[in-house]
């Protein structure tokens, strides 16, 4: 074997061991705090538990009694009109926010720093600064409507109004992530567009249907998908303001798994949710990524 051989030899062994040294590490990382508990995640789920020793395998008889139960479908219920009402405020709301600071002449950069707030604080901030504002005895909102002759209620006690008022906050926590997104979609609008409309004698409306629209509404869906993954695996928020009560009213998915994981002796139907909130996390991230990528391009 010749010297230029075995040089040939020891590149193509470098070839093959540098992206080794480089990903193993992350590779294992992923393995450890990712791959091996959904694993150990999915084996919960297809057996029979106590805490957190397998005492029996179940197969899918742990599916079956979950999807079956009444009270899967109401944190169903509940996780639907809880991402889907927290979406419907945040996207306009946002989306009219980034178009106030496009169009402001003086004090865009402190009325946007402003509105960044909510999106600064940690949820839990977010959640105690919410119950003072919503208490029934003392706090500023129910002062206010005791003063107009309204009668406030229980506030978040109310199993009625407790789910509204939870999505509530977390559109004003939220909404400022939306506003930055669309920021950033509106200035990558030509503004020869803007021009040529002004040419043509549109207004507003006409503004925002020919030209925005077309501009930022994939960044608006990519957007709306992040943060659909993003409220289907909150938990904080929610329990720091009601512990997802009352009775039940404001209980999640994920929350429902956080709960039953510690409090419960069979956490199979807690490891069952958790699988049915990464498969369909798992879908809107795959819509997300095509999303992104259409943005992108």
């Amino acid at each position: 074997m010749g010297p230029s051989t075995k040089a040939d030899t020891r590149s193509i062994g470098r070839d093959w061991a540098t992206p080794i040294i480089w990903f193993g590490p992350a590779l294992v990382l992923l393995l450890a705090v990712t791959l091996y508990p959904t694993a150990l995640v999915l084996w919960l789920s297809l057996s029979h538990t106590r805490f957190y020793d397998v005492t029996g395998w179940a197969g899918l008889g742990n599916y079956t009694a979950v999807l079956t139960s009444s009270a899967f479908w109401d944190l169903t219920f509940n996780s639907l009109v809880y991402v889907t009402g927290s979406l419907a405020i945040v996207l306009p709301v946002g989306l009219l926010c980034a178009l106030a600071l496009q169009t402001m002449k003086r004090g865009a950069s402190s009325f946007r720093a402003v509105l960044l707030l909510p999106w600064t604080l940690s949820m839990a901030v977010v959640g105690c600064f919410w119950l003072w504002l919503l208490n029934p005895s003392y706090g500023p909102i129910s002062y206010a409507m005791k003063s107009v002759g309204l009668t406030p209620g229980l506030m978040l006690g109310d199993p009625g109004i407790a789910l509204l008022l939870l999505i509530v906050v977390t559109a004003w926590w939220s909404f400022p992530y939306v506003m930055v997104m669309m920021s950033a979609a509106l200035q990558s609008i030509p503004g020869e567009l803007y021009e040529a409309l002004d040419i043509d004698g549109g207004g507003f409306w006409s503004r925002l249907r020919h030209v925005v629209w077309p501009h930022v509404n994939a960044t608006l869906g990519s957007t709306a998908l992040a943060l659909s993954i993003l409220y289907l695996t909150l938990v904080t928020l929610i329990l720091v303001l009601t512990g997802g009560g009352p009775l039940g009213a404001t209980g999640t998915w994920s929350f429902e798994v956080f709960v039953t994981a510690f409090r419960s002796v069979d956490v199979s139907p807690s490891a069952v949710i958790s699988i049915i909130v990464l498969i369909v996390n798992l879908l809107l991230g795959l819509v997300y990524t095509r999303l992104t990528g259409r943005v992108s391009g």
